[in-house]
């Protein structure tokens, strides 16, 4: 539950050994690869300078970018014109990959063999699919003046006047019937779209109609497609004729569709094999483009995780003479930021993300964040019937890919614990035993509870912040600041003196002056942090003048102590929602006994919980994300870092 270790590889190998170490490297996948030519140039990729690396040390001096050496793309349109044939149901299988050497060329012979084959069929149900599609889009235009019994021939050839056929919005149509009289034109309504717009067809003289077409176009009036001057038939009779050939079209790609999915399957083997090579291919001359060539030698860099340094190293031990080198990250090459969560906690990496990627240096938010938003939300809408619902469907969505399912369903499961706590089941208090208490009875314990436990977390957000500041060498902020540990003392100073003034903490008034004096001396010291801070340092008293100094911390000092009363009054809503989720069953119990009762009674109770659980589920998730990131992340997170990318992301988006 931290962020993982990384560290910088370099490559050197030899040239003849490209091809079977990217294909390695992309077996493996989890390396974010960067730019080898970038890395040299920048001094980063260093060797030892020695009689055993002469020559790849004079490739330095010869050396060509991976990207001017290769290129993906006629692998890339191979690939996707196979998958095209095979419907995108293709898909890549690397343990095939992995056991089998194969002969590109042939490949190359296959993939040809297979496009000349299937794609005069593809081309054909093609062109039969845009055909129906046409005749359909025709059908659906004449159907609204089917009624005309009207040649299209004669209505085409008017001497003076023109028509013209499409549809408006609702409000332009009441616009339109509203001018009937001022337009120089014949209006009919002859139907609606399936966009519920209203179809007119307009006739007028030729001698208005640069007129007629500035009062539509001021409707937005959208021509009707699907009108060809090739049929000349009247309305109705076009339809039929229109019909008789749709059915043909459709027979013609019923027997296209049987023939071409017969071919599919007896070639499907070979089908994948070829997209299988096709599409690695394509990926290797991607890797390979981050490389840099010499003569002899290519150079290849990417971040690794230091737990498989001894996987690699046994990679890199099948070739001949490949020197490998490993480096620790420093200020000069920052790191991208590797996650690594149990299955508990990975899900609400996505809301972390959602702030900002932590930087490589910072403690991973995603425990803390976890923890408390599980607890936020089961405390504001605990209620086991409820809970069970939400998880039913987080596990649905999470089946269908969607991240956010998975964290829905460990919400589900909080508000199930909450709700057994609270003794709810649908909102009902009367069948479940309490463990702790009924929220709408014991008001007040809710409110504290919620504040007390509100503090907590503060304390621990203070905690973050003081070791993310002081791993990252700023004293300045991490000891004398206000997230630092001179604010997180005044803070507890600033709450043990309002406890102690109030008479909750017993015979604590005799300790307010100490925590007064205190606090007051905190408040100082948080003002003079930056010239106590340069002082130790040995540097100049402030970064900038100190008139501005003063000005710029005066006001963040303001903020800091309205921040502190802000922030502990925030989590008091978290109680209050926890009420609200009662009080809203409450009305629906009101509103179904007002019902009589019986079966209307158990729909309004139904409606009751679908409205609760959809609506307020939704309000306390934002809640619980509101808390999070105003609250908590903004005293002790940055987000500031970049994301680990590994190499199957990297190749996707670039495909």
């Amino acid at each position: 539950m931290a962020i993982e270790n990384v560290m910088m590889m370099n490559v050197v190998g030899k040239i003849n050994y490209v091809d079977r170490f990217a294909k390695d490297i992309f077996l493996f996948n989890d390396i974010q690869i960067v730019d080898a030519m970038n890395e040299i140039d920048t001094g980063r990729f260093t060797l030892p300078v020695c009689e055993e690396n002469i020559g790849e040390l004079l490739g330095f001096a010869q050396l060509v970018p991976g990207e001017n050496m290769v290129d993906e793309k006629i692998f890339v349109q191979k690939v996707q014109k196979l998958n095209e044939l095979y419907d995108n149901k293709l898909t890549l299988d690397t343990k095939a990959l992995s056991k089998k050497e194969y002969d590109l060329g042939e490949i190359l012979e296959k993939a040809d063999r297979f496009q000349n084959y299937l794609d005069t069929e593809f081309e054909n149900l093609g062109k039969a699919r845009e055909e129906l599609k046409r005749v359909n889009t025709s059908i659906e235009a004449y159907e609204y003046i089917k009624n005309i019994d009207v040649k299209m021939e004669d209505l085409n050839n008017m001497e003076y006047f023109t028509y013209t056929i499409g549809s408006v919005s609702k409000d332009n149509a009441a616009r339109l019937k509203s001018i009937y009289n001022t337009v120089t034109s014949i209006v009919f309504h002859v139907g609606d779209t399936s966009q519920n717009e209203e179809v007119f067809m307009i006739i007028s003289p030729k001698d208005f109609e640069v007129e007629t077409n500035r009062i539509l176009k001021a409707l937005n009036f959208k021509l009707v497609e699907g009108y060809d001057d090739a049929y000349i038939k009247a309305p109705g009779d076009i339809l039929a004729d229109l019909g008789l050939e749709k059915v043909k079209l459709e027979k013609t790609i019923s027997e296209n569709e049987t023939l071409l999915e017969k071919h599919r399957n007896e070639n499907k083997v070979e089908a994948e094999e070829v997209f299988n090579v096709l599409t690695l291919y394509a990926n290797l001359n991607i890797i390979k483009k981050y490389m840099a060539f010499s003569e002899e030698n290519f150079y290849f860099s990417g971040w690794v995780s230091k737990k498989d340094r001894a996987a690699l190293e046994k990679i890199a031990a099948q070739y001949d003479n490949m020197i490998v080198m490993f480096t620790d990250p420093d200020a000069a090459n920052k790191p991208p930021t590797k996650m690594k969560n149990n299955w508990v906690f990975r899900p609400f990496e996505t809301l972390v993300k959602m702030y900002g990627v932590p930087a490589y240096n910072e403690l991973d938010p995603t425990p803390f964040l976890s923890i408390t938003y599980l607890f936020c939300f089961g405390y504001m809408f605990g209620d086991v019937g409820q809970g069970l619902v939400l998880l039913l469907a987080g596990y649905i969505f999470g089946k269908r890919g969607v991240e956010l399912g998975h964290v829905i369903a460990r919400m589900a499961c909080s508000s199930i614990i909450f709700g057994f706590i609270y003794g709810s089941i649908f909102g009902n208090e009367s069948i479940l035993p309490t463990l702790w208490v009924r929220p709408f009875e014991n008001i007040n314990t809710v409110l504290l509870t919620a504040v007390v436990l509100g503090v907590v977390m503060l304390f621990v957000a203070y905690l973050y912040s003081i070791i993310n500041k002081l791993r990252a060498g700023d004293i300045k902020e991490g000891l004398f600041g206000k997230n630092g540990i001179a604010g997180f003392v005044l803070y507890i100073s600033i709450l043990l003196c309002a406890l102690c003034a109030t008479g909750i903490i017993p015979g604590g008034s005799a300790f307010t002056p100490f925590l007064a004096v205190l606090a007051v001396a905190l408040v100082i010291l948080v003002l003079l942090r930056e010239p106590i801070a340069n002082t130790i340092r040995k540097r100049k008293l402030y970064d900038t003048s100190a008139g501005d100094y003063y000005v710029e911390s005066g006001f963040e000092l303001f903020e800091m102590l309205l921040a502190m009363l802000s922030n502990t009054l925030s989590f008091i809503r978290v109680g209050a929602f926890a009420l609200t989720h009662v009080g809203l069953f409450m009305a629906f119990e009101t509103l179904a006994t007002m019902v009589g009762g019986g079966f209307g009674g158990v729909i309004v109770l139904i409606i009751g919980n679908v409205l609760i659980i959809v609506l307020e589920g939704l309000i306390d998730f934002i809640q619980c994300l509101r808390l999070q990131f105003y609250e908590l992340f903004s005293k002790y997170y940055t987000g500031d870092g970049e994301e680990f990318v590994p190499l199957s992301s990297e190749i996707r988006n670039t495909l």
